[in-house]
């Protein structure tokens, strides 16, 4: 689409950025209900009286249900209209935090949180789809610095609002809030989001098939194995490597029609951007529950307190994000995304050394501000970089792709963290030193890829051109 057509379709600045607010409204509850549930725990326990097992399903089934999905939902909207899809999971979205905040027992609050991740699973690929469509590619920087921003603040603000909400009120209304934030949310999106015709095209049943049951055994086996026999772990890796095999050989024949099209990671851009992202998501949403659990359960700081020890990430990726937007619009995607992993890295290991030297813990805002510029820095580039090196049509099955890869590799930090602290838990300290270190080590893996990244966005053009080529020949 030209790039004068596209500014028409978004009519003025102003309403561009009021569709953005409403795609970042949806964005913002889903990140938070990733967290918000976790302070609540102790409430909803003496509340529903659930057993461990169920109590830790409320989470994790919100988890398993919203990373499976993400590559059909992203090429449903490619088909359907990534508006009309969006608005739709922000509808249910809304409808099952409300059935969650009345939820009469753990076994309905689990149900009603499954459902609550399959509406987050259909909005998520969407926002990069339509912010695409929304602005032009010399403010699609600042576009997606506000998206990193809210990223960040969503993740944050979880337990904080959480932690509020449940003392002033009652646990049920860390799941009502989202009501008129979606309501708003639906409003503004449905007057200022654009909408387009969608595609005929017909969705790859089999891919939606393998690719879901074999994601979703493998996300199953990340957040139960606890909980599973050995035997159990072993063949249900099988199972999803085979599905996830017949999937791959699958999508090569496929072409362009395949729900994931395999031959996007032929492009430097797309498959560096692709690294990164995985590398950002896992050590930041890893990092989050390490981080409150280390300093209240080992340096004895109260909820409220451990929040704004972190407070600065969210402070600070507020206030830089617009300003690292630019910064991508003028000189491209490499060098902040170079930089931002860089000071991921260094945030880490910043926290890292809090703990191994056993100093203040407030000596932590320090690393919690370097987080704060990280987040404002990387997120945009890497979207930017990824949605660049795509053509149009194949806009959703990028983003939805994108999406898995970024969702499906944080559950496997949580998952690979998690194990860490169970297997050291005689050792607080070392156990603790242990996962800020190998987060360390991953956001040093996102830098090598981010200096992989095209210097701007149109230096993967002939390698998405030969891609494209070379995925029409396998029609």
């Amino acid at each position: 689409m030209p790039e004068e057509t596209l500014r028409r379709s978004g009519g003025s600045l102003a309403n561009r950025w009021a569709g953005l607010a409403a795609l970042l409204a949806g964005f913002f509850v889903i990140l938070l209900d990733t967290t918000i549930v976790a302070v609540a725990s102790p409430s909803i326990q003496s509340d529903l009286k659930p057993d461990v097992a169920g109590l830790f399903w409320v989470t994790a089934g919100y988890l398993l249900a919203f990373s499976v999905p993400l590559l059909v939902a992203g090429r449903l909207g490619d088909r359907y209209d990534p508006k009309r899809v969006f608005l739709i999971g922000m509808a249910g979205f809304a409808v099952a935090s409300a059935l969650c905040g009345m939820a009469p027992s753990v076994g309905w609050l689990v149900l009603f949180r499954v459902v609550q991740g399959l509406a987050a699973a259909a909005m998520a690929p969407q926002p990069l789809t339509l912010i695409r469509r929304l602005f032009v590619a010399d403010e699609r920087g600042r576009a997606l610095g506000a998206w990193g921003s809210v990223a960040a603040a969503g993740a944050l603000l979880g337990p904080v609002l959480g932690g509020l909400l449940t003392a002033v009120l009652e646990w049920r209304w860390i799941f009502w809030v989202n009501v008129p934030l979606c309501g708003v949310a639906l409003l503004m999106g449905w007057r200022w989001i654009p909408r387009s015709q969608g595609r005929a095209a017909q969705l790859d049943l089999l891919g939606a098939v393998t690719s879901t049951a074999g994601l979703g055994v493998l996300v199953w086996v990340l957040l139960a194995w606890r909980d599973i026999s050995a035997p159990a772990i072993a063949a249900a890796v099988v199972v999803a490597a085979a599905l996830l095999v017949v999937f791959a050989f699958h999508e090569r024949r496929m072409g362009p029609a395949a729900l994931a099209p395999l031959g996007l990671y032929r492009s430097p851009g797309y498959r560096a951007a692709s690294v990164a992202m995985a590398a950002l998501g896992t050590a930041f949403i890893a990092m989050a529950l390490p981080a409150m659990l280390y300093l209240q359960e080992v340096r004895g700081l109260g909820p409220m307190e451990a929040a704004l020890v972190m407070a600065p990430d969210a402070v600070v990726a507020a206030v830089l994000s617009p300003t690292a937007g630019r910064w991508v619009d003028r000189v491209g995607p490499r060098r902040p995304a170079t930089l931002g992993m860089a000071l991921l890295a260094a945030s880490l290991l910043l926290i890292g050394l809090v703990v191994v030297l056993e100093v203040n813990p407030w000596w932590m805002t320090l690393g919690a501000a370097v987080l704060g510029v990280a987040n404002a820095v990387a997120w945009s580039p890497l979207s930017v970089a990824a949605m660049a090196s795509v053509d149009a049509a194949a806009a959703g099955a990028a983003s939805g792709m994108f999406s898995a890869v970024r969702q499906v590799a944080a559950v496997t930090g949580v998952a690979a963290t998690g194990a860490v602290l169970a297997g050291l838990a005689s050792s607080p300290t070392l156990a603790f030193s242990v996962v800020f270190a190998v987060l360390a080590v991953v956001a040093i893996v996102g830098v090598v890829a981010a200096t992989r990244l095209p210097l701007t966005p149109t230096d993967d053009a002939h390698a998405k051109a030969a891609a494209i080529a070379q995925e029409e020949e396998h029609a």
